[in-house]
């Protein structure tokens, strides 16, 4: 591979106006497509199959032509009379209908605002409906009043009311932003008459708005550090340009792939954190190496092409154990969580592309200048005509790996310590979907559940929709035998039989009949649980209640389903986590095989895994500990982690982890063969603990400006207004931040010290078997001894 990689390397930098037309060509066509062909991103977590999915399309079945509440952009408008005071008092009554007026007049797309009503007016109109109904249909009044309680718009002390309407769209990025605006105008008219306002729902959500500081700040500090490094402004802004090139292109393929596939709204955003510090990351590796291969007396089409194959072999196969890792989240068998994988690993194999390619093109354009812009005193260059060394002859990278060796046992427990204590809060560990009851403090939807759960109970928060459908049942079951004679068709009996078991259940506080068909033989339930969403009983009470689905099938012969928001995220948050071993277990264990095939050792894939799960333990610790438990009210508003959180970060932290190993080891492993396997005469080290001080010392630096670069842009997307992306971004900073310095620059050079000879150890009947991989360069030594003596080094 290192001499195929080569071939590129130096004709790329030789043909440089060619490989920038190409890229150039493609940016420009992506664009073109992406412009005419993309069909916007969607806020659907829904997973095909789950039980939530098939009750959602059983509803539509047995309901054909009906609105299906559960695809419903409804928006509930919660209306709450200052304390002491009631909606009923005049003044806020008036204040209400001023908002619903304005709401009517104002906001278009509205579909079904059958409730957009005063509550005052509409709740005892609908109770008396609900209640009459009920009568009429057999019910005992005392269950049909409680049928109406559970429906009431108005709570018990009058204080805080309901209005509904539904926005005639199939998902909330079609809502007009000027529809939107005039439901909040409409609630600010309501709170300057005295009232309080808020409003919640799916045809409610925030729109997601991601701002472009972020990367303006990663690449901000990307340039200072990239600076640092090389002791060059022009150095500095090459790999800037490859990576921003890089997210381009990613971000245009993943616009148009909204032209063939569903794509959740956060998929770009996080393909270009991705591939922005990858980007960034590779590009740097690649004209660090360059610049070595410069001063060594190469000419630079050499240097380029030598640069590439060595630097450019980590680089492919760092990039290959991303892409595995985010390939692989289609393991979870989730199409958004999938896609999300697919795309940010497109992004990152554009980043190996264009450093491969782009990178070697730009140095020869650049040419002499592409380490010019010198500032002094950095990176090595001269102060008025002296160099400036501040670790003497011996650099920092030298002396701590030169400590490590004096104590290797000591920094691994220390290592295991710091790491392990801080994973101990992962164990509480609660995920959860993007929601109204977990949406910021202070915002109008977070209000609007608090309100509901004031004046109505949490359970209103958390109402489910179970869909009996009786049309195949058995009307001879010995279970609907006590019923039949209630009802016309034998088969109805089905409904009220499985609505006295589901009333059954300790956490259920309410069953009624909403809907059902002509024949009785298809119903409509509505579930309202005693907890709210986010409480662990009502997960609790979903999976009872779809425990005993089969039992209430078997018995009657009816299909039956739950459905909802609620039962939906349930559903996606129990599948995620279900995924995450299977998924885990695959990903390391393809990488442990592909790091073995570079390395040709046993030990090297082994503490690499068990380093990266330390790192991500960690991570996950520190990321509940402030974002779920609110540690020292840094965050302003703690809770459950996004579900899908955990099996992505473990997919994007394990490839980038293995990213500083293969920079790190190869660079060890480079010298432990070029050494023969021998120490220098007089070294003080072992043949193997020399390999392991001189490749990190050559690759520390680098090393540590990729992770500098990479926690930078990460940390960055903080400041996003998108909760997801804001965890997301910690989460990243902090496993890379433990991985990058206490794994790969303590926990692995500790542990090879340790283990010795044992470190570059392989089987030969193994070794035999498994294929070569030159990744340190070892094919092309006799080429690059060839290019030397051509260039009159000796």
């Amino acid at each position: 591979m290192a001499k195929a990689l080569f071939a590129l390397g130096r004709w790329s930098h030789r043909h440089h106006w060619a490989v920038i037309l190409c890229w150039a060509l493609l940016l420009a066509a992506l664009g073109g497509a992406a412009a005419s062909l993309q069909k916007g991103f969607s806020d659907e977590f829904e997973i095909p199959g789950a039980p939530s999915a098939e009750a959602a399309a059983l509803l539509s079945e047995a309901f054909p032509g009906e609105p299906n509440p559960v695809a419903e952009q409804s928006v509930t408008l919660v209306f709450a009379a200052p304390e002491g005071e009631r909606l009923a008092d005049p003044a806020n009554s008036a204040a209400v209908d001023r908002v619903l007026e304005h709401i009517r007049d104002h906001a278009g797309q509205i579909g079904d605002d059958a409730q957009l009503l005063n509550p005052v007016e509409l709740d005892p109109k609908l109770r008396e409906a609900v209640v009459a109904g009920g009568v009429e249909g057999g019910l005992p009044r005392e269950v049909a009043e409680r049928d109406g309680y559970f429906l009431r718009v108005l709570s018990d002390d009058g204080r805080v009311g309901t209005a509904m309407f539904s926005f005639d769209v199939a998902a909330p990025p079609e809502i007009e932003p000027g529809n939107r605006q005039a439901v909040l105008d409409a609630m600010d008219l309501g709170r300057e008459a005295g009232i309080e306002v808020e409003a919640m729902g799916p045809g409610f959500f925030d729109p997601v708005e991601i701002t472009a500081v972020s990367e303006v700040v990663g690449i901000g500090v990307a340039f200072l550090v990239l600076a640092l490094t090389f002791g060059s402004l022009v150095a500095a802004g090459l790999p800037l340009i490859t990576a921003v090139t890089g997210v381009a292109v990613g971000a245009l393929g993943i616009v148009l792939m909204t032209a063939f596939w569903k794509l959740n709204t956060v998929t770009p955003v996080l393909a270009v954190m991705i591939g922005l510090a990858v980007g960034i990351d590779y590009a740097l590796f690649i004209m660090a190496r360059y610049r070595a291969e410069l001063r060594g007396g190469l000419h630079r089409a050499d240097a380029a092409g030598l640069a590439v194959a060595t630097a450019g072999s980590s680089v492919v196969f760092a990039g290959l154990t991303v892409l595995i890792a985010l390939a692989a989240l289609t393991l979870a068998g989730i199409p958004f969580l999938s896609l999300m994988g697919v795309s940010a690993a497109a992004t990152v194999a554009v980043a190996v592309l264009l450093s491969l390619t782009l990178v070697p093109a730009l140095l020869a354009v650049a040419g002499r200048r592409a380490f010019a812009g010198a500032i002094p005193g950095v990176a090595g260059n001269p102060v008025r005509g002296h160099r400036v060394r501040l670790f003497g002859d011996r650099t920092l990278g030298r002396r701590w790996v030169g400590l490590v060796h004096r104590v290797p046992g000591l920094m691994l427990v220390a290592v295991i310590g710091i790491l392990g204590a801080l994973a101990v809060p992962a164990k509480d560990l609660a995920l959860a979907l993007p929601s109204d009851a977990t949406a910021e403090y202070g915002s109008t939807q977070r209000r609007a559940v608090q309100l509901v759960d004031e004046g109505f109970g949490p359970g209103r928060n958390a109402q489910m929709i179970v869909v009996v459908d009786a049309r195949d049942a058995d009307p001879a079951a010995p279970a609907l035998a006590p019923l039949a004679g209630a009802v016309e068709d034998g088969r109805a009996a089905a409904v009220p039989y499985v609505l006295d078991h589901l009333r059954n259940n300790v956490d259920v506080d309410h069953v009624q009949i909403i809907g059902a068909n002509e024949a009785g033989t298809a119903a409509q339930l509505l579930l309202t649980p005693v907890a709210g969403p986010l409480d662990d009983a009502t997960g609790e009470l979903i999976a009872a209640l779809r425990r005993q689905q089969p039992q209430l099938a078997a018995a009657t012969g009816a299909r039956i389903g739950i459905t909802g928001l609620v039962p939906i995220e349930h559903d996606v948050t129990v599948t995620l986590t279900e995924a995450m071993p299977v998924y885990l277990a695959v990903v390391v264990g393809l990488a442990v095989v592909l790091l073995l095939l570079v390395f040709r050792s046993i030990a090297v894939p082994l503490t690499a895994g068990a380093g990266f799960l330390l790192s991500v333990g960690a991570a996950f610790g520190l990321t509940v500990l402030f974002w779920q438990e609110g540690l020292w009210d840094l965050v302003p508003t703690p809770g459950p982690l996004i579900s899908f959180m955990p099996i992505f970060l473990i997919g994007v932290t394990f490839g980038l982890a293995m990213d500083y190993q293969v920079f790190l080891v190869s660079r060890m492993r480079e010298h432990f063969t070029k050494s023969g396997g021998r120490a220098r005469p007089g070294s003080p080290y072992t043949a193997v603990e020399e390999s392991i001080v001189e490749g990190f010392s050559l690759g520390a630096r680098v090393v540590t400006a990729a992770a500098i670069i990479m926690i930078s842009v990460f940390v960055a997307f903080i400041g996003q207004p998108l909760a997801f992306v804001r965890i997301f971004g910690f989460a990243l900073g902090a496993a890379i931040l433990f991985d990058a310095f206490l794994i790969r620059m303590t926990f692995i050079p500790a542990a090879l010290f340790l283990l010795g000879r044992a470190t570059w150890w392989l089987p030969g009947w193994l070794d035999r078997v498994l294929p070569k991989v030159d990744v340190e360069g070892e094919g092309i030594e006799g080429h690059r001894r060839r290019l030397l003596e051509a260039a009159g080094v000796e």
